[in-house]
């Protein structure tokens, strides 16, 4: 982490390696590579127009967005060489689904769209993501949608690249806007494609599987997993049931939780997103220029001209901003992952106090809510 009172030495020194670069056909130290699997990615999406419903189909399908997986590498040496910074990588990872999940609203197409911590055991339809390169100028996604039958919706790659009109970013808009909007459309193309009956099932399997989690002695005859892994439903309880009203309490109580973490995120997106901005903005400015830059040094002979005094000043500039942005963001990444809010819930007349991170939140909190499920049932 560069704090500004030590950014001049810092700032002599990428001058010094851009001079020692402009001598010599190789890079200089310290610029960071092209994304080496850009041959590999599916095209950009290109300009998409977000499918809106007039009204949402029925059944509209409950869909939770998972928090992403940043696509750290295990190793993590020279990481900020290749873009990758881990603490806002970090951020991403929570920022993105809470977009994406704006996206998802606005289509009118869902019933309720939650961003989690963490995997839901049964949700009716859940959407995970993993950050395959991200740097201002390019986003790449990989995203897999899967419903409570065990059916798979989506696994595909996405991407797209900002374009220079993208920036700087007005607050109700983002670089990826057109990503967003494919993911979204491509969920409906899914569920229309889909048998109306299946579809209707959905909400009962996923209610039924968190009620064999729950009490398998009980509920484990109602859906069968068959050998390809997917749920079927063989047969529903009755509607009166006193062990399926406690497990729709608990699941209501689980909702509770997510709806009032979910304000962390918001928080999260809002805090961060002017800087997380800027800092795309310059992203993508950065990469436009190295590519430039190793397609000159590419073209030019060892004889070639040297690097223009405005040249040189331009990178100085660059590379000053650079580390003011790192650092403003990295500081809020930090903040976050570091110094999330307690999150306080009331349940069966006692109230519980929840600390540590949001994946630790979840996994206690659904800890109590099985537990309180096991006292109240009878069940040992």
């Amino acid at each position: 982490m560069y704090h500004r009172n030590a950014l001049i030495p810092c700032l002599y020194l990428g001058v010094l390696l851009l001079l020692a670069g402009c001598g010599s056909t190789s890079a200089p130290q310290g610029t960071q590579p092209l994304p080496p699997a850009v041959q590999a990615w599916p095209p950009s999406v290109g300009a998409v127009t977000l499918e809106v419903l007039p009204q949402p189909p029925q059944p509209a399908l409950d869909l939770a967005l998972v928090s992403f997986d940043p696509g750290i590498p295990e190793q993590t040496a020279g990481l900020s060489r290749q873009g990758i910074f881990p603490d806002i990588r970090k951020a991403e990872a929570r920022y993105l689904p809470v977009r994406l999940r704006q996206v998802l609203q606005a289509s009118n197409a869902w019933g309720a769209v939650r961003v989690l911590p963490e995997p839901q055991p049964a949700a009716v339809l859940q959407l995970e993501g993993q950050i395959l390169h991200s740097d201002g100028r390019f986003l790449v996604l990989q995203i897999r949608a899967e419903d409570a039958s065990g059916r798979v919706w989506l696994d595909r790659v996405y991407a797209d690249e900002a374009q220079g009109a993208d920036y700087p970013v007005v607050s109700a808009s983002d670089p990826f806007i057109d990503l967003y909007r494919q993911v979204a459309n491509d969920l409906l193309q899914t569920y229309r494609s889909l048998p109306a009956a299946e579809v209707q099932q959905l909400p009962e399997i996923a209610l039924l599987r968190q009620a064999a989690d729950l009490a398998p002695e009980y509920f484990g005859g109602f859906v069968h997993k068959d050998a390809a892994g997917r749920h079927q439903l063989l047969r529903l309880p009755a509607a009166n049931d006193p062990m399926l009203a406690r497990v729709e309490l608990i699941r209501g109580q689980e909702f509770r939780f997510i709806d009032t973490v979910d304000e962390q995120y918001v928080d999260l997106y809002q805090t961060m997103q002017p800087t997380y901005n800027l800092w795309r903005q310059f992203g993508r400015e950065q990469a436009l220029y190295r590519e430039d830059y190793r397609r000159r040094l590419a073209q030019r002979d060892r004889a070639g001209a040297r690097g223009t005094y405005a040249a040189m000043e331009q990178t100085y500039n660059a590379f000053k901003w650079s580390k003011i942005q790192q650092q403003d963001l990295e500081d809020l990444a930090r903040g976050f992952n570091n110094e999330v809010l307690p999150t306080v819930l009331e349940v069966s007349g006692s109230v519980y106090r929840l600390n540590g991170s949001l994946e630790n939140q979840y996994d206690e909190w659904r800890g109590i809510l099985r537990e309180i499920f096991r006292l109240e049932s009878g069940l040992e």
